[in-house]
């Protein structure tokens, strides 16, 4: 795609800041990426008590991330292209105090339905924050090693908002509510505003270059019709019409989006980066990391509170193994994989994914939550070391100028696979205890749980009650208690265990196609290499 570029010389416009003032955009563009990736994570703490409020269903749960997620995965190349044309601190700052607001209004929400739809809002306001974050460091750090050393730092950051996120979530849950997690964003939100103003220079800003809003609404249409899909498939049936035609209209509508891409004058992807070498296998792993271990965090704190019986709190501080494996990985990676091609670097790290989650697999109720501690140590080792390693992949696939685009199609294939994740594991979790306690049920004497009382503890076993469900039982079963707690602590962890089952398999699976797409490209780069020496 080629554009004709233009220098601002506007009074804002400053392209190359020095080193104080590069200093600034790395801290600014940092605590903004700390709190959007904090409120990815800070939630997992507040499932419960969501659910327990609003006597929300699974479905209603999984809209809480998946409503953040979609805005994220369907705006960020509009905002990334709105970045380079008007200026992408302008639409930090503009993105910045959307999502402050946001925040302000999710902890007035009244109903499940007021969040979800607040949490997409709130998905805006990351969006443009996301969009115009690692474009904002390739401007301040044009040196390769000073660029990777910030990358490094943006890295930690956001594997350091997985380290806070359970534990700051549970805290706050656990001392002052649900609410709390987000009235937290808003003070922080308005310093950082404040501060880009004064301190944050504009970038150099292209002319000539539109905005292709058409692309995104085919793409935010297409990803939340197929998230619908995933998450009414259990409710309704797989086979019924409804999912059925949710999942054609995204398959179409996705089809059409690539399509008008090829075709747009302007568009939000460029097909030529898509064609590059290698760029198949980042984005296997850019959609598969954030798919497994990242969306299942959520229904893990779920399991520890609701089945395992913990506080937020707790929750949160049993969750720190993986938050913490990230956190040291995210710059060492930086170090220890600067010489490594990224084609073997990328499929390893997912592979480390794959294989933690296999081993949080087969897990027992009467076990101890340190059954967990293994696999969560590497898998978030290999979280930890993507985070920073596809940063840096990400801005190998076009120049400084289009460095929006694409840092912004890997943060929208990351956002894909986290949406897409939540929904699928969520749906795997949902099936597996719903199937495993039903069969319990069943097996017991009929007028020890009558058919209404049964289907009601079914529908909240799989919504992710846990144990806590028995609590909500009629008086006169209080007899059978004992029986029906360990029949929803079973059914639980056969939902677990099936998501964790599903999550390695995405893990390995992708790891492998991963490889595969990085082989094939180095063939076909040295044919073409060949091709070209023939021909001279």
């Amino acid at each position: 795609m080629s554009t004709i570029t233009t220098r601002d010389t506007s009074p804002d416009a400053d392209a190359r800041p020095g080193r104080t003032r590069a200093g600034w955009v790395l801290f600014l563009v940092c605590a903004a990426i700390f709190m959007l990736m904090l409120d990815a994570t800070i939630v997992s703490a507040a499932f419960a008590d969501i659910r327990n409020d609003f006597d929300a269903s699974i479905d209603e749960l999984q809209w809480v991330v998946d409503a953040y997620a979609l805005p994220l995965a369907g705006l960020l190349l509009s905002f990334a292209s709105a970045g380079d044309r008007f200026g992408r601190r302008r639409i930090f700052v503009t993105g910045m105090a959307v999502f402050t607001l946001a925040s302000l209004a999710l902890g007035l929400s009244g109903t499940i339905l007021q969040l979800d739809i607040l949490r997409a809002v709130q998905g805006v306001g990351a969006a443009m924050l996301f969009a115009t974050a690692l474009p904002l460091l390739a401007a301040a750090f044009p040196q390769r090693a000073a660029r990777a050393r910030a990358i490094g730092v943006y890295g930690a950051v956001m594997a350091g908002a997985t380290v806070a996120g359970p534990v700051l979530g549970g805290a706050l849950v656990t001392s002052f509510g649900w609410r709390s997690i987000f009235y937290v964003n808003v003070p922080i939100g308005v310093v950082i505003v404040i501060a880009a103003l004064a301190l944050m220079p504009e970038t150099t800003r292209a002319s000539g270059r539109r905005t292709d809003w058409l692309g995104s609404v085919l793409l935010t249409a297409g990803l939340v019709s197929g998230v619908f899909a995933l998450t009414r498939g259990n409710a309704m049936g797989w086979t019924s019409a409804t999912v059925l035609g949710l999942a054609c209209a995204a398959l179409v509508l996705l089809a059409c989006f690539l399509v008008w891409q090829s075709r747009s004058a302007h568009p939000l992807l460029d097909m030529s980066m898509v064609r590059t070498p290698g760029f198949t296998g980042t984005a296997v792993v850019s959609v598969a990391h954030m798919a497994t271990m990242m969306a299942a965090a959520n229904y893990l704190a779920l399991y520890l509170v609701n089945t395992l019986g913990y506080t937020p709190l707790q929750m949160g501080l049993r969750l720190l193994p993986v938050s913490v494996a990230a956190l040291v990985a995210a710059p060492l990676a930086m170090v220890v994989f600067n010489r490594v091609p990224f084609s073997v670097s990328l499929p390893l790290l997912l592979g480390l994914v794959g294989l933690g989650m296999w081993l949080m697999n087969d897990f027992d109720p009467d076990e101890s939550w340190t059954y967990f501690v293994p696999g969560m140590i590497i898998a978030g080792l290999g979280v930890g070391a993507i985070s920073g390693v596809g940063q840096a992949a990400a801005l190998t696939f076009a120049s400084d100028q289009d460095a929006g685009m694409s840092s912004a199609t890997f943060g929208t294939l990351r956002q894909v696979g986290m949406a897409v994740g939540v929904a699928g594991l969520g749906a795997m979790f949902s099936h597996a205890a719903r199937a495993g306690a039903g069969d319990q049920l069943a097996a017991l004497p009929a007028a020890s749980v009558p058919a209404g009382v049964h289907a009601d503890l079914v529908e909240a076993v799989g919504s992710g009650a846990g144990t806590a469900v028995v609590d909500s039982m009629p008086h006169e079963f209080a007899s059978a208690a004992p029986v029906l707690v360990k029949i929803a602590a079973t059914a639980s962890t056969d939902g677990l265990n099936a998501m964790n089952t599903l999550g390695a398999t995405i893990g390995l699976g992708g790891a492998v196609v991963a490889a595969l797409a990085f082989l094939l490209a180095r063939r076909s780069r040295a044919v073409h290499t060949r091709l070209e020496s023939g021909v001279s």
